[in-house]
């Protein structure tokens, strides 16, 4: 099976340098979970968290169309406004949800399930600028039912696959080649944590070595979720390019 985590990696830094001039998004991958979400902390960073759960058996169109939506709320500032509304309707809790009442609850879905079914589309145009199709890469949410946050799953596909013609694909070709084809490297991958001394025969246990020893991050900030780990992709990025740099300038000055 394809590592997924390396794939997240690779789009994680793509959309960074693409919305957010290189700066990084705290990716935290979350075992034994299937919860994914964004958060802003104190701090002002953003955080993407993957629960691996979910993505263990998704093909490349859905981790694509689900990094994109989830990258849709950090670009579209869903998660300042997800803020707002909640202190409009003094919600704090999913609790506090269930007790609105139905004219309030009516108003509070529609604002929260209307930021979903924005980052479907603007995850759809980020798919679609990579070469994937985002009916078959939201086609994941099918089974998903209707909550207060979030719109029937079928819904959501028809409304992409309605609007698919009018969606303009957004433009990577200035940042794709040059960010992400370098991360496929196992042997860079590797040597970024210099604890982990088994030999590298694989970009699974590349990433496992990158995952397991980076330092825990704290996501109590905004998140509920059980988040395990977490790093800056942009101190992978520039490891990985200075890596793939230096054999190919001391080749070119040594004339060997």
């Amino acid at each position: 099976m394809a590592n997924h985590s390396l794939d997240v990696l690779k789009l994680s830094v793509l959309f960074d340098h693409h919305f957010f001039n290189g700066v990084p998004t705290q990716v935290h991958f979350t075992e034994d979970s299937a919860m994914v979400g964004t958060w802003i902390d104190e701090q002002g960073a953003a955080n993407l968290s993957i629960g691996l759960d979910r993505i263990q058996f998704m093909n490349s169109d859905q981790l694509a169309f689900l990094v994109a939506h989830e990258y849709g709320h950090l670009v579209l500032k869903h998660p300042q406004k997800t803020l707002e509304i909640q202190q409009q309707y003094g919600v704090n809790s999913t609790f506090d949800e269930f007790m609105l009442s139905f004219d309030m609850k009516r108003d509070y879905s529609k604002l929260m399930r209307e930021m979903e079914l924005e980052a479907d589309l603007f995850g759809a145009q980020l798919v679609l600028g990579l070469g994937h199709d985002p009916v078959a890469g939201a086609s994941f949410l099918l089974g998903e039912t209707k909550s207060i946050q979030h719109p029937e799953g079928t819904l959501r596909v028809a409304k992409i696959k309605s609007g698919q013609e009018a969606i303009q694909a957004e433009d990577f070709s200035r940042t794709f080649n040059d960010l992400v084809v370098q991360l496929n490297d196992t042997e860079v991958l590797a040597g970024l944590v210099a604890s982990y001394t088994q030999p590298i025969d694989s970009i699974d246990s590349a990433v496992k070595s990158v995952v397991e020893s980076w330092p825990a991050s704290g996501a109590e900030d905004g998140y509920a979720g059980d988040t395990l780990h977490g790093f800056e992709v942009s101190v992978l990025l520039t490891f990985v390019v200075l890596a793939c740099a230096l054999p190919r300038w001391w080749r070119k000055t040594s004339g060997t």
